[in-house]
């Protein structure tokens, strides 16, 4: 089980960024490899995933040979995937499309149209979303995954206006980790028509978080959380279908 292979105390790292928030390029593209996932990413993926297909047709197209991605890349995880790695792309540009969002009114207007946002973004790549999740929950990419996860929260909830330095800081974030996660897990199924019905439990479980207030109120709650339940929701998910 996933409890064995991570303890809370592995886990117990603040994986968050610094309320002293900035906006730099999360994804450089004048990196050789980006310019690869990019175009991996934007061409391939939407009909063949995440998959080593997508990068080899990225890799012709640039006229590199078949060993160059395997030597272009720094790995982020212990499994050296180019697949997770084109994984990661997708969350990072995803993340990044969000510091040119509009935003204006309440708190739950702005992460109501945060959270809409980053998940339309999904919209070219949501038939391999099951694929994609299950990549990312594998125990030598599960640490880089929750990783992006909470830097995407803590985004969200900075650009919201929440500036907190308190634990609030922290039981925010996992709140709206939570939300996410169950958000995407929604959209594994849904068949409404442009995803509306994914859009309305975005606005229905952020009402009852705002409504209840956030239920974090311990490091060790936090973290706790943070290594089981939302892999745990992940997998009893994909595992129903």
């Amino acid at each position: 089980m996933f409890v064995t292979t991570f303890s809370k105390r592995s886990l117990g790292i603040r994986l968050y960024h610094s309320i002293y928030h900035v906006n730099p390029a999360i994804v450089d593209l004048s990196k050789p490899e980006n310019l690869l996932l990019e175009k991996a990413y934007t061409q391939y993926v939407p009909k063949h995933g995440f998959s080593n297909k997508s990068i080899e047709l990225a890799s012709s197209d640039m006229g590199l040979n078949s060993n160059t991605p395997n030597a272009l890349f720094n790995f982020t995880t212990d499994s050296r995937n180019i697949n997770m790695e084109l994984i990661l792309f997708h969350l990072k540009k995803s993340r990044q499309e969000l510091q040119h969002v509009s935003l204006e009114g309440s708190e739950f207007d702005k992460l109501r149209i945060l959270l809409h946002k980053r998940l339309q973004l999904n919209t070219p790549i949501a038939r391999h979303l099951p694929a994609m999740l299950g990549t990312m929950i594998l125990p030598s990419n599960v640490l880089q995954s929750l990783k992006e996860l909470h830097n995407l929260s803590d985004d969200i909830s900075y650009y919201a206006g929440d500036r907190s330095i308190d634990f609030a800081w922290y039981s925010k974030r996992m709140s709206i980790s939570q939300l996410f996660v169950l958000s995407e897990l929604f959209m594994v199924n849904d068949t409404s028509a442009g995803y509306q019905d994914t859009y309305k439990f975005v606005d229905n479980k952020l009402k009852e978080i705002l409504t209840a207030g956030y239920i974090y109120n311990s490091v060790e709650e936090w973290t706790f959380f943070n290594a089981v339940s939302l892999v745990n929701i992940i997998k009893s998910q994909l595992a129903r279908g």
